[in-house]
């Protein structure tokens, strides 16, 4: 009986699990965007893939770069845009497709076969540049097909651009002569320097005139008694609630200077010339007996 009622528990988990992963896988696949499969191959006519490049954008925008090293490459291309591969490898003639993934309006969801599209890149010649001025190619949903093909019309087109293209290369730029290397200017010669003459100047020693010196005027400045300084102090205290102020008038040849002292009972002792604040060295000297 537990034997039965444990496998039923674990029966329960399993088809839990599968249901849960069922719902997942789906919903994963519903989210994602529909897409066209297009394999791309690469040719290089006398050559290898070293230094080969697929330039991929979507809608003018870059989209993808790929290295085709191995020849053949696979990339998932979102449907309702316009894409431009573009092949390059240094030294030999680029080449671009477009290929259109826009399909007709409830196809979003159907099956595509994969694209297989391969290129030929030929190399330039020595003295020649081929550039060619459009694609030379292009893709797109074919109606009679009902899936994606070459684009018949163009290529007729694209076919004669190249053979323009090719009959009609531009020159190649010749590589730049290397300047020669400049001769050094001969030396030129010390320029020659004539032995100056002196001409003899006569120097005239100037007449010395005796002048009487007249006396200096004697200034005599009158003696005058030193003059004393009277000074008084006089204080005065004034006791407040939690305030002791002190004034100390210091008559000084009968000028005041008034100096005051005040003592908070907190602690706080402050001094002042007037209204100016002063230090208590200040104070101390300048209202001594």
């Amino acid at each position: 009986m537990n034997r039965g009622i444990k496998y039923y528990f674990i029966g329960n988990r399993k088809v839990f699990l599968f249901i849960f992963l069922f719902f997942t896988s789906y919903f994963s696949f519903a989210q994602k965007a529909p897409t066209v499969t297009v394999k791309f191959k690469l040719d290089i006519e006398k050559g290898d893939m070293k230094n080969a490049l697929i330039t991929i954008t979507k809608n003018g925008a870059p989209y993808k770069v790929i290295d085709p090293n191995g020849g053949k490459y696979t990339v998932e291309l979102e449907l309702g845009s316009q894409y431009l591969a573009t092949c390059t490898k240094m030294g030999y003639i680029s080449k671009s497709l477009i290929f259109d993934s826009h399909v007709p309006s409830g196809r979003e969801a159907d099956a595509f076969a994969m694209c297989k599209i391969t290129v030929e890149l030929h190399p330039q010649k020595d003295d020649e540049i081929v550039t060619y001025s459009q694609p030379v190619g292009k893709f797109k949903y074919s109606m009679d097909k009902m899936d994606f093909d070459y684009d018949k019309d163009y290529t007729s087109t694209a076919l004669a651009m190249q053979k323009q293209a090719e009959e009609h290369p531009a020159p190649a730029p010749k590589p730049p002569k290397p300047n020669p290397k400049p001769e050094p200017p001969p030396p030129t010669p010390p320029p020659v320097v004539e032995k100056s003459k002196p001409i003899p100047i006569v120097v005239e020693q100037p007449k010395i005139t005796h002048v009487e010196e007249k006396p200096k005027p004697v200034v005599v400045v009158p003696s005058t008694p030193d003059k004393k300084i009277v000074r008084t102090v006089s204080r005065k205290e004034i006791q407040e609630d939690r305030k002791k102020t002190t004034i100390v008038t210091v008559n000084i040849d009968g000028t005041d200077y008034i100096y005051k002292k005040e003592e908070y009972s907190w602690g706080g002792v402050y001094y002042y010339k007037g209204p100016v604040f002063i230090t208590e060295r200040t104070y101390m000297k300048e209202t001594e007996d």
